[in-house]
């Protein structure tokens, strides 16, 4: 499968902004998220840094249960986690860039 698209990694980094900001204004530690969200550590860890595993460079796409979970754990609606990146793609389609 090939690299990531220059807009997937886009959409990526704006999730990890978004999810690493919202734990940080809980003041939670990767751990406790994780915990709360009920997935591995490094698996949210690797959330954080946009990425979908250690050797790959694609960019992270998560389930959709785990974006439910996500949002449970950082006490926001799904749609909030998602909005800043909902935004961009919306942005990228209207300007008819290439997806």
């Amino acid at each position: 499968m090939p690299d990531s698209s220059p807009l997937e990694r886009q959409l990526a980094n704006i999730f990890a902004m978004t999810i690493r900001a919202r734990r940080k204004e809980l003041g939670l530690s990767q751990e406790q998220v994780a915990l709360r969200a009920d997935i591995d550590r490094n698996h949210y860890q690797l959330m954080e840094s946009a990425r979908s595993d250690r050797r790959s460079n694609k960019a992270v796409n998560p389930r959709l249960f785990t974006l439910f979970r996500l949002a449970n754990a950082l006490e926001l609606p799904v749609e909030d986690l998602l909005l800043a990146a909902s935004e961009t793609f919306q942005e990228q389609v209207e300007a008819g860039e290439s997806l």
